[in-house]
């Protein structure tokens, strides 16, 4: 068979599988109808993630100049990724359903044990809350045995796939060194961690009278409710905000029609960026919901949405859906941090910040930040290990050493992060982060609201996904990226 034609076979089961996807997040509330039809497109597309292909793949690779590989090599990624997840998928599927169907008993109460964390967050009774951790992490150890046969899989597709561990077969996919990761990491939390614990002693003692060698898991949603701060963002503010901050900027919040803002019932879901056809047809997907973490995933997806919408047709459609995950997580970011900002709130809801409001902020990054570390160490060490005998206290301690919080040891069962989505979570903040200082520095603070600025996010737009992360960086700083720059940026006495 002609090889241009196989390739371009190859490429419109890709294309087909990430439309397939999109559609049923847009049709299919959150459940079993739409857990169904994201298999079905993994079936479908199964051809293109078999072990022949994937070997064919690479042999393309092998045959084309270095500077054409890239789309190839993003496309064997995909299918190296995607094979995993279909040898996990039955197991997953068991061990999800096995999760949804747990019921802990709390006194005389019966709590489904996902939705434990929302029970917990909403009791203001610390014994109560810590009985209902207990008795739902009592439940939730029941899994282990599931989750060793999920990982089991996992393993021996990666064999089969060539690779000597998970962890190797991730740096692959990736295209990083994962070791080299995690010395940035561990240069992270050592960077973070002052600023870290002050803050923790601070609210700990502020808002529930604890020393943080006192916390637990469940004391975290507590704190972080922010209860305060609810009131900034009412229902039907931030969608409207949104779109008169991108026309401050002359951005067109439809992009020339590419861009879709379509409101939702709320059993689909937290907002959504989907990609139906990259940069044609792309549907911002949310629910009218108020409070602070449903205007951040609306202003996250909306970050997301327009970097697609824009994104330069010339660019290899392997690189439009499959481009490095940080870019697009780094300007979901950029759009949570803007919405955050007191300059923001002061002009486009007339709010003024109390006097906490910054710290608060800078807590809640933190621990989201430096806990997503803990994740990406902790799975390192699920991965590279010859058995899972110890990981329940290899999770504890590590997570005790990022967060300086007691996690129950069943939680190793929700947390191990089988794609590092932690590493793309770092890296897009890294991505934020020069992305604001590059805005402040070019455009002053009230950045959001000049047309320049506009112009200069359409062009970067338009090109991002055509690089990796540190091309990106680097070109935006003008220098190789430092990872003492995110971790001051982190600390810094600002917000965005």
């Amino acid at each position: 068979m002609d090889t241009d034609y196989q390739l371009q076979q190859w490429l419109e089961t890709y294309l087909t599988y990430h439309r397939n996807v999109a559609l049923a997040s847009l049709d299919e509330p959150l459940g079993e109808k739409r857990d169904a039809r994201l298999v079905e497109a993994i079936e479908q597309s199964a051809d293109l993630f078999s072990e022949p292909v994937l070997a064919d793949l690479q042999r393309h690779i092998d045959e084309t100049p270095e500077a054409q590989r890239a789309p190839w090599q993003r496309l064997r990624a995909w299918g190296l990724m995607m094979s995993i997840r279909t040898a996990m998928l039955p197991h997953r599927r068991t061990l999800q359903a096995q999760q949804r169907g747990l019921i802990c008993r709390v006194d005389d109460e019966l709590i489904p044990v996902v939705a434990s964390f929302a029970h917990m967050a909403s009791e203001t009774r610390r014994d109560r809350r810590g009985a209902i951790e207990a008795a739902a992490t009592a439940q939730l150890a029941t899994l282990d045995e599931h989750f060793e046969t999920q990982v089991g899989a996992a393993r021996d597709a990666a064999t089969r796939l060539g690779y000597n561990s998970l962890d190797h077969l991730w740096g692959d996919i990736l295209g990083v060194d994962l070791d080299a990761l995690q010395e940035v990491v561990t240069t992270l939390l050592a960077e973070t961690e002052v600023a870290y614990t002050d803050l923790l002693t601070w609210a700990a003692h502020r808002r529930l009278r604890l020393t943080p060698a006192e916390l637990r898991r469940h004391d975290m949603l507590t704190l972080f409710t922010f209860p305060d701060y609810q009131k900034y963002y009412q229902p039907g503010f931030i969608d409207p905000a949104l779109q008169a901050c991108l026309q401050d900027m002359e951005i067109d919040p439809q992009v020339d029609g590419r861009l879709q803002w379509r409101e939702r019932d709320a059993t689909f879901g937290p907002a959504e960026a989907l990609a139906v056809a990259v940069p044609d047809e792309i549907v911002l997907s949310y629910c009218p919901a108020g409070g602070l973490q449903s205007a951040h995933a609306l202003a996250g997806a909306c970050g997301q949405a327009l970097l697609w919408a824009h994104t330069s047709e010339e660019l290899p459609p392997a690189l439009r859906l499959w481009g490095h995950g940080a870019i697009s997580t780094g300007n979901a970011q950029l759009f949570t941090d803007l919405v955050s900002h007191p300059f923001w709130l002061r002009y486009h809801g007339r709010l003024s910040v109390d006097t906490d409001y910054m710290s608060w902020q800078r807590l809640d990054r933190l621990y989201r930040f430096r806990r997503q570390l803990g994740r990406f160490l902790f799975t390192r060490h699920l991965n590279t290990s010859e058995s899972l005998s110890d990981a329940p206290e290899a999770y504890r301690d590590i997570m005790m050493e990022a967060c300086h919080i007691d996690y129950a040891l069943a939680y190793y069962l929700v947390d191990w992060d089988w794609q590092y989505t932690s590493l793309t979570f770092w890296q897009g903040w890294s991505v934020a982060y020069v992305l604001l200082d590059t805005l402040h520095e070019d455009f002053g603070q009230d950045w959001f609201r000049n047309p320049e600025t506009g112009q200069w996010l359409c062009q970067y737009w338009s090109e991002a996904l055509a690089h990796d992360v540190d091309t990106l960086l680097q070109g935006l700083l003008g220098a190789p990226w430092e990872a003492d720059l995110l971790a001051a940026a982190l600390c810094e006495e600002r917000v965005g």
